[in-house]
C-alpha cells in the first residue's frame, strides 16, 4: 500500500530490547499505509530525561508531518514522559494519536522487586528507576491516547514478584497500566512480550490510529 502522505508512527521498545523488537508492529503499520519508524535508546544505561530528549530529536529529523506514537512497556512511559517534559512545538510537525501497550504507568511491583535483588538495580536500568522515583505525568487534554493491557499472566515478572496483583500480563498488572486522561483502556488476553507479537493487538492499534477508538 502507498504510504499515507506525511503520517508516521514512531515505535518505541521496552526494557532490555532494541528497535528490532517493534518490527512486527512496523510491518503491519507500513502495510496499512503509515510510514513506520523504530526509535532505539539505551534502556539500561540511559537516564529517562536523556532518552526523552533523544526521542524528540528523532522526531524532529523525520520527513513526515503528523507523528503518531506506539510504545511498549518502558517505551510507553518514555513517550508519556517526553510529552510531559518537552514543549511540543516542533516546526512542521503535528502530534497525532498515541497507543501505549503494557505501560507501567502507575509504577511496577515487579520492577521494584527486581531493584531489591542482587544486581537488580543494574538489570532494572536507570530510566525505569527514574520513572519509579518521579511523579506521574498527566495526559494533555488535546492528546488522543489509548492504552492496551494484557491479562494472560505469562511473563518474567511472575518469577521476580510471585504476588503480582491480578489480573496482569505476567510483568505488569492491569491496574498499573491505568493512565489518567487516556481516551480508552483495553484489556486483551496476551502476555507482556506477546503485546509485541499479537495480531489482535496490532489491529486494535491501527484502529485507534485511524479513528481515535479501539472499537
Amino acid at each position: 500500500m502507498t504510504a499515507r502522505r506525511s503520517e508516521a508512527i514512531v515505535c518505541v521498545h521496552g526494557l532490555w530490547l532494541s528497535g528490532f523488537a517493534t518490527r512486527y508492529w512496523r510491518v503491519h503499520f507500513a502495510e496499512a499505509g503509515y510510514a513506520a519508524h523504530a526509535f532505539s535508546y539505551p534502556s539500561l544505561r540511559g537516564r529517562l530525561a536523556h532518552n526523552c530528549a533523544a526521542l524528540l530529536r528523532f522526531v524532529e529529523a523525520l520527513p513526515e508531518e503528523r507523528i503518531h506514537f506506539a510504545g511498549h512497556s518502558l517505551g510507553a512511559v518514555t513517550i508519556a514522559a517526553m510529552l510531559d517534559a518537552q514543549d511540543w512545538r516542533l516546526p512542521g510537525k503535528t502530534l497525532g494519536r498515541i497507543v501505549l501497550a503494557g505501560p507501567p504507568f502507575q509504577g511496577t511491583q515487579a520492577g521494584k522487586a527486581l531493584i531489591t535483588k542482587g544486581f537488580g538495580d543494574a538489570l532494572a536500568g536507570k530510566a525505569l528507576q527514574d520513572w519509579l522515583s518521579g511523579q506521574r505525568p498527566s495526559v494533555p487534554e488535546h492528546v488522543d491516547l489509548g492504552v492496551i493491557a494484557g491479562d494472560s499472566n505469562l511473563g518474567l515478572g511472575r518469577v521476580i514478584s510471585p504476588s503480582l496483583p491480578r489480573p496482569h500480563d505476567g510483568t505488569v498488572s492491569v491496574a498499573e497500566t491505568r493512565v489518567s486522561g487516556a481516551r480508552e483502556h483495553l484489556v486483551l488476553p496476551v502476555g507482556h512480550t506477546g503485546l509485541l507479537m499479537s495480531r489482535q493487538v496490532v489491529q486494535r492499534m491501527l484502529r485507534f490510529f485511524d479513528t481515535g477508538s479501539f472499537d
